[in-house]
Protein backbone atom coordinates (compact mmCIF):
# COMPACT_ATOMS: atom_id res chain seq x y z
CA UNK A 1 0.00 0.00 0.00
CA UNK A 2 1.28 3.45 -0.87
CA UNK A 3 1.58 6.20 1.71
CA UNK A 4 -0.86 9.08 1.34
CA UNK A 5 -0.34 12.36 3.13
CA UNK A 6 -3.19 14.78 3.75
CA UNK A 7 -2.06 18.27 4.74
CA UNK A 8 -3.90 20.86 6.81
CA UNK A 9 -3.02 23.85 8.97
CA UNK A 10 -4.24 25.12 12.29
CA UNK A 11 -2.56 28.04 14.00
CA UNK A 12 1.20 27.79 13.59
CA UNK A 13 1.06 24.01 13.09
CA UNK A 14 1.00 22.06 9.84
CA UNK A 15 -0.69 18.66 10.14
CA UNK A 16 0.44 15.77 7.98
CA UNK A 17 -2.09 12.95 8.25
CA UNK A 18 -0.52 9.69 7.12
CA UNK A 19 -2.55 6.90 5.56
CA UNK A 20 -0.88 3.63 4.63
CA UNK A 21 2.44 2.09 5.55
CA UNK A 22 5.48 4.10 6.57
CA UNK A 23 8.00 1.72 5.07
CA UNK A 24 10.82 1.82 2.52
CA UNK A 25 8.39 3.00 -0.17
CA UNK A 26 6.58 5.55 2.02
CA UNK A 27 9.56 7.03 3.89
CA UNK A 28 10.82 9.15 0.95
CA UNK A 29 7.29 10.55 0.48
CA UNK A 30 7.19 11.72 4.11
CA UNK A 31 10.77 12.99 3.97
CA UNK A 32 9.99 15.11 0.89
CA UNK A 33 6.82 16.50 2.49
CA UNK A 34 8.77 17.64 5.55
CA UNK A 35 11.50 19.18 3.37
CA UNK A 36 8.86 21.12 1.43
CA UNK A 37 7.16 22.36 4.58
CA UNK A 38 10.40 23.59 6.12
CA UNK A 39 11.36 25.26 2.82
CA UNK A 40 8.06 27.20 3.04
CA UNK A 41 8.93 28.28 6.60
CA UNK A 42 6.58 25.84 8.33
CA UNK A 43 8.68 24.55 11.21
CA UNK A 44 6.00 23.24 13.57
CA UNK A 45 4.78 19.97 12.08
CA UNK A 46 2.36 17.46 13.57
CA UNK A 47 2.42 13.98 12.06
CA UNK A 48 -0.80 12.08 12.66
CA UNK A 49 -0.30 8.31 12.61
CA UNK A 50 -4.00 7.43 12.97
CA UNK A 51 -3.99 5.89 9.49
CA UNK A 52 -0.67 4.03 9.90
CA UNK A 53 -0.45 0.50 11.27
CA UNK A 54 3.00 -0.47 10.06
CA UNK A 55 6.35 1.27 10.26
CA UNK A 56 9.82 -0.07 9.51
CA UNK A 57 13.33 1.26 10.10
CA UNK A 58 13.26 3.49 7.02
CA UNK A 59 10.01 5.00 8.26
CA UNK A 60 11.54 5.63 11.66
CA UNK A 61 14.55 7.18 9.92
CA UNK A 62 12.31 9.56 7.98
CA UNK A 63 10.68 10.94 11.12
CA UNK A 64 14.04 11.22 12.93
CA UNK A 65 15.41 13.09 9.90
CA UNK A 66 12.34 15.30 9.93
CA UNK A 67 12.86 16.06 13.61
CA UNK A 68 16.46 17.08 12.94
CA UNK A 69 15.40 19.29 10.03
CA UNK A 70 12.72 21.21 11.91
CA UNK A 71 14.78 21.58 15.08
CA UNK A 72 17.75 22.91 13.10
CA UNK A 73 15.32 25.63 11.98
CA UNK A 74 14.14 26.34 15.57
CA UNK A 75 10.94 24.35 15.11
CA UNK A 76 9.62 21.06 16.38
CA UNK A 77 7.93 17.91 15.15
CA UNK A 78 5.09 16.35 17.10
CA UNK A 79 3.51 12.90 16.80
CA UNK A 80 -0.10 11.98 17.44
CA UNK A 81 -2.53 9.15 16.75
CA UNK A 82 -0.06 6.39 17.55
CA UNK A 83 -1.79 3.08 18.29
CA UNK A 84 -0.62 0.55 20.89
CA UNK A 85 1.49 -1.47 18.44
CA UNK A 86 3.33 1.59 17.16
CA UNK A 87 3.77 2.79 20.75
CA UNK A 88 5.66 -0.43 21.45
CA UNK A 89 8.00 0.25 18.53
CA UNK A 90 8.66 3.81 19.70
CA UNK A 91 9.32 2.65 23.27
CA UNK A 92 11.57 -0.21 22.15
CA UNK A 93 13.69 2.24 20.12
CA UNK A 94 13.48 4.81 22.95
CA UNK A 95 12.04 7.32 20.51
CA UNK A 96 9.34 8.16 23.05
CA UNK A 97 12.12 10.04 24.87
CA UNK A 98 12.97 12.38 21.99
CA UNK A 99 9.58 13.03 20.40
CA UNK A 100 6.70 14.99 21.84
CA UNK A 101 3.80 12.55 21.48
CA UNK A 102 0.17 12.66 22.48
CA UNK A 103 -2.69 10.39 21.56
CA UNK A 104 -5.02 13.39 21.23
CA UNK A 105 -4.59 15.48 18.09
CA UNK A 106 -6.22 18.53 19.66
CA UNK A 107 -3.24 18.88 22.01
CA UNK A 108 -1.32 20.38 19.05
CA UNK A 109 -4.12 22.51 17.56
CA UNK A 110 -3.01 25.75 19.17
Amino acid sequence: MNLEIHRSEKGKNVFLDLIGELDMAGAPVLRQSIVQEVAKGNIFIVIDFSGVHFIDSSGLGSIIGGLRRVRSNQGDLFLTGIDDELQKVFRLCELDKIFCMDSVRETFSG
